[in-house]
């Protein structure tokens, strides 16, 4: 009850415009060529932004996004440098890539994870249903190997990073039995297994409340590695970011009445995206929190709880093993 009070309160607010200076910053978008991620990318031009990396499934894509945003005027008059990335969540092989990609970038101030899909087919990418793929093992994938190069910019600079993941209200809504007693006690197998897999919202609510537990998971190991060895290994702030129930194309194949919902009490996506740029400029009081109207946030009950923790270290385990096997030593990196 708590989750959709909260919820509906904020739905009425409007975030408030993003006022932050960002001259001489770098900071890159996922899924930034359509809805949110296109509309914050317009906000960074509008806040100076020196450097803007946009993340899109093709470099086509990439390049259509870039004409429609480079029209947008900046605040001091000067046009920011882009650059294009592409990435596919569906293929790990890609997200592997493009990290690879951002190591050229002489500087990382922030990286927005804004890209992920709503399904209501069930599908397998990698494996895995391709709802728990993209918005959680890629998305937290990428994450994992982006630390490094956010620590070089970090030492560099002397700066503080940011990894801004999007997340949403919903997981306040998920149900947590496949997460908490799955088969075999293996998380993705379980959420994978099309038999016991109800798709469309259930599937969408499921998949944003591990991105939660994760956020909050990263943010204790990176602030222990920073303790440790702050030198070698420099804060790297890390938020959830929820930018509402906002009218874009991420449910372009939601049901009729969603649809009209949407209508009438979704947000603008000009209005949603401020809140991924609150997220990806925010400073430490950020650090694995839960952000909703650019403000912290309460978490679930469930994140709040030692059983939510623990499920955020069975998921990790797990993930650790995907990663390892892509990328070996990238989980010791954090």
């Amino acid at each position: 009850m708590v989750g959709y009070i909260q919820f509906l309160r904020g739905q009425f607010q409007t975030p408030p415009l993003p006022k932050v200076d960002l001259t001489g910053r770098a900071i890159a978008i996922t899924g930034a060529n359509s809805g949110l991620g296109l509309e914050a990318a317009k906000q960074l031009v509008q806040l100076n932004c020196s450097t803007i990396v946009l993340v899109c499934r093709s470099l086509s894509k990439g390049e259509q996004a870039r004409k429609i945003i480079e029209a947008t005027p900046s605040g001091n008059g000067q046009k920011p440098k882009f650059v294009l990335l592409e990435l596919d969540l569906g293929s790990f092989s890609s997200v592997v890539a493009c990290a690879e990609k951002f190591k050229e970038l002489p500087r990382l101030d922030a990286a927005i994870l804004n890209a992920g899909v709503e399904l209501h087919k069930f599908s397998l990418s990698e494996g895995y249903e391709s709802t728990i793929t993209v918005n959680v093992i890629s998305t937290f994938l990428l994450a994992t190997l982006l630390i490094p190069t956010l620590r070089q910019s970090a030492t560099k600079y002397n700066i503080t990073p940011v990894i801004a993941v999007t997340g949403s209200a919903v997981h306040f809504w998920a149900k947590t039995q496949d997460l908490t007693t799955p088969p075999d006690g293996q998380i993705l197998t379980t959420l994978s297994d099309p038999k016991k897999t109800a798709m469309g919202n259930d599937r969408y609510f499921l998949s944003k409340l591990p991105v939660m537990l994760l956020v909050k998971r990263f943010a204790k190991v990176l602030t222990a590695s920073a303790e440790s060895d702050p030198i070698g290994k420099p804060l790297v702030v890390i938020n959830n970011v929820a930018p509402g129930f906002c009218n874009t194309n991420l449910f372009q194949d939601a049901g009729a009445a969603a649809k009209v919902v949407a209508k009438f009490a979704a947000r603008s996506g000009e209005h949603g995206a401020r809140t991924l740029v609150h997220g990806g400029t925010a400073g430490k009081e950020t650090h694995g929190q839960y952000l909703s109207e650019c403000e912290v946030k309460p978490y679930s009950p469930f994140v709040k709880s030692q059983e939510g923790d623990q499920t955020a270290e069975r998921l990790w385990d797990e993930l650790s093993v995907i990663y390892e096997k892509l990328q070996p030593g990238c989980t010791k990196e954090l």
